[in-house]
């Protein structure tokens, strides 16, 4: 019985993802963040759809371009990333108006860091 549950709830929530409403982004986004280390920096941020609940991103920090690859569930948002050879993960929270708030780590750093991506008008 429990597993009968357990499978009916997992197959809910699966459900309830693929018909998510469509993905959509602004085409680009102002990027300000902080680093582990408590420096800041800004940037832009272009994001491009490929499904409902996939994504390519692209960030220009700091004359530096880092490319990712996402998903969506529900109002968040996870990417990854590589910076200097090693893989990192972004989550971002999407609010109401678009803006995406997020927290960010690197393998083999300490810390973590913050981001929040703007929709540029």
């Amino acid at each position: 019985m429990i597993r009968r549950l357990l499978c009916a709830a997992v197959f809910l929530v699966v459900a309830i993802a693929a018909h998510a409403e469509p993905l959509t982004f602004a085409s680009r986004y102002d990027a300000v963040g902080t680093n582990p280390d408590g420096s800041k920096y800004s940037g832009t941020v272009a994001v491009n759809v490929i499904s409902n609940t996939t994504y390519t991103i692209e960030w220009k920090i700091s004359g530096e371009t880092y490319k990712g690859f996402g998903m969506r569930m529900n109002d968040s948002l996870a990417a990854t990333y590589t910076i200097n050879g090693e893989p990192g993960l972004i989550i971002y929270r999407v609010d109401d108006q678009g803006t995406m708030r997020g927290v960010w780590a690197v393998r083999g750093e300490d810390g973590n860091g913050t981001e929040v991506l703007t929709p540029h008008h």
